[in-house]
């Protein structure tokens, strides 16, 4: 078969949880299958319960002979704005740098995961995102006996920003992406990022929500509150209703806020 024409496989891959949705390739390409499944004993800590129970899933041949696109959950990730240096440095040089200011950030325990850089302008600051590097060979490991080809593997908040950015306004904004059991929330500057958070979220939703409304705050600033957009489950934003006052929540265009959040974010994959 074609490579053009081989079905992909796109992979949400959580501590809790895991979804996939296939998409055969074709004039029509539409996806033809979707699951969700919990993770047992699966936690932010151990990628392993996730990987095994992935590999469970992908023995079913509904799941088998395609490409594949995984996106991982923000609990895995960790992220960074990096100021562009003040002396000229080649690809290694600004890697060795983005590594150093994320150990800055959250301690010398990322030294060993990869770490990929945005493209950006000469000038300007840039994204990082480092993932534990077991992660990589893991997900090979699992995919093989399945016949899948690793072919995109993205954090969660990237997709998902990149799927709403057409929504969002270039400067003073909040996006923030939720999921269960996780919050990350970056902030728009002059059609950039130039603030990222990450926390995880308790089972109160009022204090996580209040916290939201506290990201939002930080931009008081310039003497005006920027705008907060929530790209979230649907039983999320219908809980959070009497209390989210200010948040925006962002509906996808094609009808789909009756899939699970997991599955509507993979179909996005492929926009």
């Amino acid at each position: 078969m074609s490579p053009l024409w081989r079905d992909e496989i796109a992979i949400y891959l959580a501590p809790r949880k895991i979804a996939l949705a296939r998409r055969a390739r074709g004039l029509k390409p539409e996806v033809v299958a979707s699951t969700e499944v919990a993770v047992t004993g699966g936690h932010p800590g151990d990628i392993r319960p996730a990987i095994a129970r992935l590999a469970e899933v992908l023995a079913e041949p509904t799941w088998q002979d395609a490409t594949a696109r995984v996106v991982v959950a923000d609990p895995w990730v960790r992220y960074g704005i990096i100021p562009w240096p003040t002396t000229r440095l080649d690809a290694d040089g600004r890697l060795t740098h983005a590594r150093y200011v994320l150990a800055d950030t959250y301690g010398p325990g990322l030294a060993d995961w990869a770490v990929t850089l945005a493209d950006t302008p000469p000038g300007h600051s840039y994204v990082a995102c480092a993932m534990p590097t077991p992660m990589r060979a893991a997900l090979d490991d699992a995919l093989a006996p399945a016949r899948l080809k690793l072919v995109a593997l993205q954090p969660q908040l990237i997709v998902a920003f990149n799927a709403w950015r057409h929504r969002l306004p270039p400067d003073d904004a909040w996006f923030v992406s939720l999921d269960d059991g996780s919050l990350s929330a970056v902030h728009l500057a002059n059609g950039a990022w130039d603030r990222v958070h990450t926390a995880r979220l308790s089972a109160d939703w009022v204090v996580e929500l209040e916290r939201l409304q506290a990201f939002g705050r930080l931009t008081r600033a310039a003497g005006h509150v920027g705008r907060m957009f929530v790209d979230a489950p649907i039983w999320m934003r219908q809980h959070a209703t009497p209390v989210a006052s200010g948040l925006e929540w962002l509906e996808a265009d094609g009808g789909d806020g009756g899939s699970a959040h997991e599955l509507a974010l993979l179909q996005r994959v492929y926009a």
